[in-house]
């Protein structure tokens, strides 16, 4: 298997445009999420995130492409304030969201929960690495985080919808990276330390 050093390449530079989000996310027929998927998704963010007692008032959905998660967040976190963040020129101008990569925007307070779903592996390593620790300076309390691996590639992602322009790295070097400042609740969700979750000991994720 090919090491970090000799990942999947991407492109150097990715066009996100009207045409990538119409097949990704507008055609029926090569779409990979709709609006089902976004409400199951978050359905599951906000059970884990309410059972932790964790106050939600500030958002930020870290290339949070058409918005699908938007709506679905709103209403399971009524008193919160959404934000959307998107590398895509086009979808900026679209919907408002603000424009910039995860490993480089930064905000004036840190956001009680955020989503980062299926982003980084659109990242070279030095990028990813730099999004990850800045992802931790964003939270103060969870992430959600998910991320196409080489592992998912090969016995879980449906090759013939799923973008194979993309950076494939092992799950461990994610997790290398994120528990240096999370710890991992299960499901892709995370807690910012020192925050310390209460959990029996079955509850935990296993070692």
């Amino acid at each position: 298997m090919p090491s970090s050093r000799a990942e999947r390449r991407a492109p150097a530079a990715r066009e996100f445009d009207a045409a990538f989000f119409r097949r990704y996310y507008g055609d029926r027929a090569t779409r990979v999420a709709d609006t089902g998927d976004a409400r199951r998704l978050v359905a599951l963010i906000a059970g884990i995130v309410d059972y932790h007692g964790l106050r939600v008032r500030r958002i930020l959905d870290a290339g949070c492409g058409v918005g699908l998660l938007r709506a679905p967040l709103l209403r399971r976190f009524r008193r919160a304030r959404y934000e959307g963040l998107e590398v895509s020129r086009y979808l900026c101008e679209r919907h408002g969201w603000h424009e910039g990569s995860v490993a480089e925007f930064s905000a004036a307070e840190p956001y009680d929960l955020v989503v980062c779903h299926d982003v980084l592996q659109y990242l070279p390593a030095p990028e990813a690495a730099r999004a990850l620790a800045n992802l931790a300076r964003l939270s103060r309390g969870a992430l959600y985080l998910s991320v196409l691996t080489r592992r998912d590639w090969s016995h879980a992602a449906d090759q013939s919808r799923t973008d194979r322009n993309v950076h494939l790295r092992s799950a461990d070097w994610y997790r290398s990276r994120l528990r240096r400042r999370f710890r991992h609740l299960g499901a892709g969700v995370h807690l910012v330390r020192p925050i310390e979750p209460m959990l029996w000991e079955l509850e935990a994720p296993w070692r």
